[in-house]
């Protein structure tokens, strides 16, 4: 097992924990290249500036995590590249022959973010897509093929006191526990796990390690 940790600042946290929560593929990809982009820079930071850090754990199951420090949100997205360090700078590869770099990751979140990319009409994606793919390399239709249809398994974990007090008042915490899971993201699929007690950074990491002893219901 190799696992990457980098410190990250109150912008970054912004960027990472928006303030709306998470509802789309298109926001997962874009987090994804962000902290792609993030790791390749890998600044150094001093202990005052750090908000949040991010953990990139690779195994049998690779996956991201996303902490911020007031223990309050944590998130994890599976995450789909091999990574190797050498000389403290970090190299990325999509399937073992794509070079993930800044300039691709930036096209991505170009073109999942203009307007064409939500466009009712398919031919105004394809215009976009190949002006993209002219100015990249016959790898980017793969790459973004790729991202959109991988199963990028969210999950979140929220201590949410202000909501949870909310529905207490109208006698329904149950229905917003002050610690839960959150799964999936969009709207007719998402669900909430109650948690008994808070989580911390290593339970939320065991809990989606493949290679330990699998959590039950009615634990955290």
């Amino acid at each position: 097992m190799k696992r990457y940790e980098f410190d990250i600042d109150e912008f970054y946290l912004n960027r990472f924990f928006p303030k709306e929560r998470v509802k789309s593929k298109a926001q997962v990809i874009e987090i994804l290249m962000e902290s792609i982009n993030y790791m390749l820079l890998n600044p150094n930071l001093e202990k005052d500036k750090v908000k949040g850090k991010i953990i990139l754990q690779i195994d049998k199951m690779s996956r991201i995590f996303f902490f911020n420090d007031n223990k309050q949100k944590y998130f994890s997205i599976v995450f789909p590249f091999y990574i190797d360090k050498v000389d403290n700078k970090y190299n990325f590869l999509f399937q073992n022959f794509i070079e993930v770099d800044n300039r691709l990751t930036s096209q991505v979140i170009s073109i999942i973010k203009c307007d064409e990319f939500k466009a009712n009409c398919s031919l105004d994606f394809f215009d976009i897509r190949c002006e993209y793919e002219d100015e990249c390399d016959e790898d980017f239709w793969i790459f973004l093929t790729e991202l959109l249809l991988i199963e990028d398994g969210y999950i979140r974990y929220d201590y949410d006191e202000e909501n949870y007090k909310k529905f207490k008042n109208l006698g329904e915490e149950h229905k917003h526990p002050l610690n839960h899971y959150d799964l999936f993201y969009s709207s007719n699929a998402t669900f909430k796990i109650g948690l008994k007690e808070s989580l911390s950074e290593d339970d939320f990491i065991d809990l989606l390690n493949i290679n330990t002893d699998c959590k039950y219901l009615g634990e955290n």
